[in-house]
């Protein structure tokens, strides 16, 4: 009879770094996890662990207070929203969103974790008012800014 430790030591898996992905728990389930319950289709889990997402994401009124430790979005293709929650962290929101990033209507003090890129950016109706200066010195943003 072998060992567990045998076992999954024959088991060819996927990623190195997460063996029991194979198995349906880890990280990568989790993440896949949160995902589908978001209504999130069509992504990339990255080897490591960020998530690129070839959709809008719209993750609005969800009732978040933040994004789960294992969620680290990297490059968005559409727009990414998550207004209308309680977020008081941006920790997690992706590093590129080619579209729109709306994060108003939270209790957000900081934008630490924003994005480094977006087409707009709208952060008004927050804990703190933000100034356009601050946001364009958080995030290259190509249009519009809404405080």
């Amino acid at each position: 009879m072998k060992l567990v430790r045998e076992s999954l030591n024959e088991m060819n898996f996927e990623r190195r770094k997460d063996p029991f992905g194979a198995l349906g728990i880890g990280q990568e389930q989790l993440i896949k996890d949160w995902l589908d319950e978001m209504g999130v289709d069509d992504y990339t889990i990255n080897d490591d662990y960020t998530i690129d997402v070839n959709e809008n994401i719209n993750i609005s009124r969800r009732n978040l207070k933040k994004f789960p430790d294992y969620i680290q979005f990297d490059i968005i293709s559409g727009y990414f929203l998550c207004h209308e929650n309680y977020l008081v962290s941006l920790k997690g929101c992706p590093r590129i969103v080619k579209g729109k990033f709306w994060c108003n209507s939270n209790n957000l003090v900081s934008l630490d974790g924003c994005p480094k890129s977006v087409w707009y950016f709208d952060c008004s109706n927050n804990k703190t008012q933000f100034t356009e200066e601050y946001v364009r010195d958080m995030c290259q943003v190509f249009n519009d800014v809404w405080i």
